[in-house]
């Protein structure tokens, strides 16, 4: 019996499973499975391995107040609240710590609604083992390399190489007439062998072949050249087609996926595994394939010549078949810990070098080469391992392909000497030619699995990116908006950057047309993720927003986040010059409109003495400017926008009191005509706010304007209070 069936043995008449799910830890904290089950009527605790006794432990869920998840030292464990005390349910690892946070999400919902309660997310959870063999994965949702499917992969690369098939046709032809030309200048040894030197051929015959060993030779060699430069353009070419698309994905990915993926893996993927999928397809063209067609026209060749013989050379090929499919099936998994290294090397050393500014600032660079040393030293250990495995294939192969050669010079050269069976020299000169020929595209083929393996591997690295979560920016069923009021409404949005740590908790607010709001609070309490939900960067997970009575989810992401500008606490500016970095906002801007922005930015001044004006390289980062002079480009590129919804987070936090008068001046002139919400922790700053929203665990704790949230003295007087006593300190401190 199943627990499933088990469960239901205990359920009443009228009661309905609503989920089963375990976890792996015991009651007492050890490892070991126990069993969660919800009803349409309790909550019970099964333990593993009993089918006879009923729950450990039940709830009714009438009684249930509220559940959450409480993370503990490498645990969690689920908290159940009833009327007037506190209990337990359950523990499990960190492994399913995102699971139960839904498990008590969902519970929590349905006990603050009063309604049954609903499991959908856990159906779409992405789980960290595989499917299909239950190992590990790399990372959740990724794909797990034991279990890849090649030929749903080459079928999907095929699209890539359709739009080519010209190219690739000349390509396949070239590789028919060189190897057909290759496969000829062994018979013409044999002739040369048989008739001209050892026979009354004459000189005449031996020009002629002589000329024709020349000729098929130049053939070949042109044959080979344009081969050569076809495929290289043709392989380029694919792999611009490949990393534009994964490029484009990268710029679509989502911001839940992408704070979840190192820029540095990303940039992995980006160059090292389209460059080894580019030398796989030319070493797959250029080599592997004729060399197929080489191998199948030696064999027919020798089995016509001298069955005997043929049969010998033979004989090694099921040995080499067997070792290379042994080893290579090693190999693989050497391969994926190699890239999954190399990956995480790449990242960590992109995460350093972008903020070096910040290892010098507290002298780390000690710890950050001792932490790429590590990183260093198992991408080395990883890289050793598949090379050598690699030099250990190689010289058993090759020992092993090369016994047909000794078994046709012993049987070969017998049969020459007795004369008998009609093997003549030239014939077995020929064959010896033809065996040269025939073990080194064998060879060559031992290699076609280890490089189909590396693709293969690249390829599917590049797919998981293209197929992970992306931004519609114009999905079919959202409405265009082309005008934009900018009245805004929140109602009962929810949101949660994890499950089980819900950050707005039902937060209703109206903010009218060209209203500035000030966002209010302390760090952590949700202001910033209200901006975020805003720009739809990320969307409520219950209730909506509303922007003019329009749910945002209903509105093109392209409509809507052309009609905001954002000006956040630390302006990035791209490597070029300012100009670029203003113009950023409206490519098509003239340079008029360019400077209209900067002096409205109160940015042309400084921007006019620097060396080269507007045409000055800002340095990576805008590392060449002052913190006030990025913040200033960066109101200038907001102002080129032209937004009618205005984003402000913390953009004086980092100035000092001059430059904050000529931000906050400028900020006048932008806010102007435009709904606005500014965050900024020193109230001092939001002055200018038509009313101040005062966010306070997730909540809207107070709405109103300064005077109105002083009288009512609640947390906006409190944080007013604090932050008088603080700069009365800092005055007397100095």
């Amino acid at each position: 019996m199943d627990m499933n069936d088990h469960i239901r043995r205990h359920l009443g008449p009228d009661e309905s499973l609503l989920l089963l799910t375990d976890t792996d830890l015991r009651r007492d904290g050890t490892f070991g499975e126990r069993w969660l089950a919800v009803t349409t009527d309790r909550v019970m605790m099964f333990p593993d391995g009993d089918r006879r006794n009923g729950p450990e432990e039940e709830l009714p869920l009438r009684d249930i107040k509220e559940v959450k998840s409480v993370h503990l030292v490498g645990q969690m464990a689920l908290e159940v609240e009833t009327d007037g005390r506190k209990m337990e349910l359950m523990r499990c690892t960190n492994s399913l710590a995102e699971r139960f946070g839904k498990v008590a999400k969902a519970l929590s919902d349905a006990r603050r609604d009063d309604k049954e309660p609903r499991f959908e997310a856990l159906e779409d959870e992405e789980e960290r083992r595989c499917k299909e063999c239950g190992r590990l994965l790399p990372e959740r949702g990724s794909f797990c390399p034991a279990c890849l499917k090649r030929h749903k992969v080459a079928a999907r690369f095929w699209k890539y190489l359709a739009p080519h098939k010209g190219k690739a046709l000349l390509v396949s032809a070239t590789i028919l007439l060189g190897t057909g030309a290759a496969l000829v200048p062994p018979y013409l040894v044999k002739v040369l062998v048989d008739d001209v030197l050892g026979g009354t051929g004459g000189k005449g015959l031996l020009l002629v072949i002589v000329m024709g060993l020349v000729a098929l030779h130049a053939v070949s060699m042109l044959l080979g050249v344009v081969r050569g430069r076809l495929a290289a353009w043709l392989s380029s070419r694919i792999m611009h087609d490949v990393r534009f698309d994964l490029y484009q994905a990268i710029q679509g990915l989502t911001l839940r996926r992408y704070d979840k993926t190192q820029v540095g893996s990303l940039m992995a993927r980006l160059t090292g595994d389209t460059t080894m999928l580019n030398d796989a397809f030319i070493f797959v063209g250029f080599w592997a394939l004729p060399s197929v067609l080489q191998l199948a026209g030696i064999c027919a060749i020798l089995l016509t010549m001298s069955p005997m013989l043929g049969f010998l050379v033979l004989v090694p090929a099921p040995g080499v078949v067997a070792l290379t499919w042994w080893f290579f099936k090693r190999l693989r998994g050497y391969y994926f810990l190699w890239w999954q290294r190399r990956s995480k090397m790449s990242a960590l050393a992109n995460d350093c070098i972008s903020g070096m500014r910040v290892v010098k600032a507290f002298s780390q660079e000690a710890q950050e080469i001792g932490k790429f040393e590590d990183r260093s030293r198992a991408f080395f250990l990883a890289w050793a391992k598949a090379d050598g495995m690699w030099a250990t294939a190689m010289p058993v192969i090759t020992f092993v392909t090369t016994l047909g050669t000794f078994f046709v010079w012993y049987f070969g050269g017998l049969r020459v000497l007795s004369g008998s069976g009609g093997l003549t020299l030239g014939t077995l000169m020929a064959f010896i030619a033809y065996l040269g020929m025939f073990y080194g595209p064998l060879q060559m083929l031992t290699r076609l699995t280890d490089f189909l393996n590396r693709a293969m591997t690249a390829a599917q690295r590049l797919f998981e990116i293209m197929d992970t979560d992306q931004e519609v920016y114009d999905d079919p069923d959202a409405e265009p908006m082309d005008e934009v009021r900018g009245g805004f409404e929140f109602r009962e949005a929810h949101f949660a950057y994890l499950p089980d740590k819900p950050v707005l908790k039902g937060v209703s607010v109206s903010v009218n047309p060209g209203e500035m709001i000030g966002l209010v609070g302390k760090s952590g309490v949700g202001k910033t993720t209200m901006i975020n939900l805003i720009c739809r960067f990320y969307d409520v997970e219950d209730g909506a927003i509303l922007l003019d009575g329009r749910d945002l989810r209903q509105i093109r992401l392209r409509d809507l986040r052309r009609h905001i500008a954002i000006v956040p606490q630390e302006s990035y500016l791209f490597h070029g010059t300012i100009y670029e970095n203003i113009a950023y906002a409206r490519p098509d801007a003239t340079k008029k409109d360019v400077i209209q922005a900067a002096i409205a930015a109160n940015a042309h001044g400084f921007i006019m003495r620097q060396p080269d004006g507007y045409d000055t390289r800002v340095g990576e980062r805008g590392a060449q400017l002052s913190g006030g002079e990025r913040q200033r480009i960066a109101i200038a590129r907001a102002i080129l926008h032209d937004p009618k919804i205005l984003i402000l987070d913390e953009a004086t936090s980092s100035v000092d009191t001059e430059t904050e008068e000529l931000i906050q001046e400028a900020l006048g002139r932008l806010v102007k005509g435009r709904t606005t919400f500014a965050i900024a922790h020193r109230l001092s700053t939001l002055r200018n706010s038509d009313r101040l929203l005062v966010i306070d665990e997730g909540k809207v704790a107070e709405f109103g304007t300064h005077e109105e949230l002083l009288g009512k003295k609640g947390v906006y007087q409190n944080l007013v209070e604090m932050q008088s006593k603080l700069s009365a300190a800092t005055a007397v401190g100095g």
